[in-house]
């Protein structure tokens, strides 16, 4: 397809979650998995089992890497782009695993630093942001689940604090922070009476890990598939009031 620049248009950008990068992470049993699973036209890819008690919810096995190449190979079709609009990986940790096994096996060698070199880092880098790539560069949006790391660091008075991230391989996160429009962790509090409200965090704080590139999403936010469809409506119309970029009106 030959490329012309003066028939470029300003981009625009949905309201909805459509297109959209999502990276979401938590404790065990939260509702990650539910709530990639209300988005519209989901594929849910499941390096791990956990959409037994979702009803309805589109959804294949993946125990290798091979696997998921498959699958990539699949969604090339017309056919997967008429019945699909997101894929949601599950979870990414597994995912990267399972790559890291792909290369090793690739190279005949059980662990990923006996390549030489660093070669083996280096290939399984470009395998897996390849990977993920080319799942944007079809036309979907990426929903892609973690589960929680924890770890507690020193500050300059002695006292201590316990910082809470995605359970994330370094070079995986890398990958996917750059990759994704927001990295949201969902939190559960509990009122006086014992009820529970679940919330996401959408912008760093001095104990979360999360960020946006919604300028105007607001940091913390309750947590749902609906609340977080209005919430990024609520910034772009803030976006449009502000003049920076051109947003629809439907």
């Amino acid at each position: 397809m030959a490329i012309d620049i003066l028939s470029i248009k300003p981009s625009v950008i949905s309201r909805d979650l459509k297109g959209k990068y999502i990276c979401i992470y938590s404790l065990p049993k939260v509702g990650k998995t539910s709530f990639a699973c209300q988005m519209p036209k989901n594929l849910l890819v499941g390096f791990e089992h956990g959409w037994n008690a979702i009803a309805g919810a589109k959804a294949v096995d993946i125990t290798r890497w091979a696997d998921f190449k498959q699958v990539l190979r699949q969604l090339e079709s017309k056919e997967a782009k008429e019945m699909y609009d997101t894929i949601t990986i599950d979870t990414v940790g597994i995912a990267w695993q399972m790559c890291e096994d792909f290369v090793c096996a690739q190279h005949g060698v059980q662990k990923i630093g006996d390549i030489p070199w660093g070669g083996g880092f280096s290939a399984c880098k470009k395998e897996f942001e390849g990977t993920l790539r080319k799942i944007t560069q079809m036309g979907y949006g990426l929903v892609v689940i973690a589960h929680v790391d924890k770890r507690v660091e020193k500050r300059a008075d002695d006292s201590e604090v316990e910082i809470i991230a995605p359970a994330i391989p370094k070079r995986a996160y890398d990958i996917v922070n750059q990759l994704v429009d927001i990295i949201g962790y969902i939190d559960i509090t509990w009122d006086e009476q014992g009820n529970s409200q679940r919330y996401l965090y959408t912008r760093k704080t001095p104990t979360v890990m999360a960020g946006s590139r919604f300028r105007y999403l607001e940091p913390k936010i309750p947590f749902g598939y609906d609340n977080l469809v209005n919430a990024i409506a609520d910034a772009m119309e803030e976006v449009r009031n502000s003049g920076n970029l051109p947003i629809p009106t439907h």
